[in-house]
């Protein structure tokens, strides 16, 4: 299931920021940069959108690079430079389901086979450290989830089948990363245990939905990683990985 060319853009924008509001800020710099330019964001097409994307953000945060103050190279200088190529192939993959072919045409040039990169990126995501609290109410894929962490290092610190117990488990532990259903049990949602704990306790949260179009609505509080249901091993470690290893660059609303 693939999500509109702008939500894809934005989920992976605060994918490479580890971040909701700096992912947002990238993603309207990197547009506004292209537009600028002269060229479009081409919504019809999912690889010519990322193409050009990355094409934009690459040259806007080149060394050398002109940028004048104020402007969108500028403010996309300081938020976020494109992640080790390893890394970028392996959220292009493992979270934005491009295949090893889409991405080869989203980034080239690249210095190796895309093949080669992806198992770089992969094994990269092992013997992680860290503390996580997992909120999910289907106890099987709660279960699941903390058997993933723990394989890649990862101590889960927190099980919570409600928006009230993660709550309570986030302040009292202080987690690394949360990852979240959205639909908890009918009454409150994952999206409302982020907003009530955040204030105190500021970490990555990844949301894992079969409903990706409720959480990413462009409104209100929305995560800053969204991975869609059925997810993949892979795009679990793939995420979790690149939120511990990420310094956010943090804009408060």
């Amino acid at each position: 299931m693939f999500l509109p060319v702008d939500a894809s853009l934005r989920q992976f924008a605060r994918a490479v920021t580890a971040d909701r509001l700096a992912g947002d800020e990238l993603a309207g710099a990197v547009v506004s940069e292209m537009r600028r330019q002269g060229s479009e964001l081409d919504k019809s097409d999912r690889v010519a959108a990322f193409k050009g994307f990355v094409a934009e953000w690459r040259d806007a945060s080149a060394p050398g690079a002109p940028a004048a103050p104020f402007s969108n190279a500028e403010l996309i200088r300081g938020i976020a430079a494109l992640p080790p190529e390893p890394r970028l192939v392996l959220l292009l993959s493992d979270v934005s389901g491009f295949s090893p072919t889409e991405i080869g045409e989203i980034l080239a040039p690249l210095s190796k086979p895309v093949s080669a990169l992806i198992a770089e990126g992969r094994a990269s995501v092992k013997n992680r450290g860290g503390r996580a609290i997992i909120i999910e109410d289907e106890p099987l894929i709660a279960a699941d989830l903390k058997e993933v962490l723990e394989e890649m290092g990862v101590k889960v610190v927190g099980l919570a089948r409600t928006a009230e117990m993660g709550i309570r488990a986030a302040l009292a532990e202080r987690p690394d990363i949360v990852l979240a259903d959205y639909n908890l049990d009918g009454r409150r949602t994952g999206v409302d245990a982020v907003v009530a704990f955040q204030h105190e306790h500021q970490c990555p949260v990844i949301f894992i939905t079969g409903y990706p179009d409720d959480v990413l609505k462009g409104e209100d509080v929305e995560p800053d990683f969204v991975l869609v249901k059925p997810y993949t091993t892979d795009a679990v470690r793939a995420a979790v990985a690149h939120c511990l290893d990420t310094d956010r660059y943090l804009i408060t609303e």
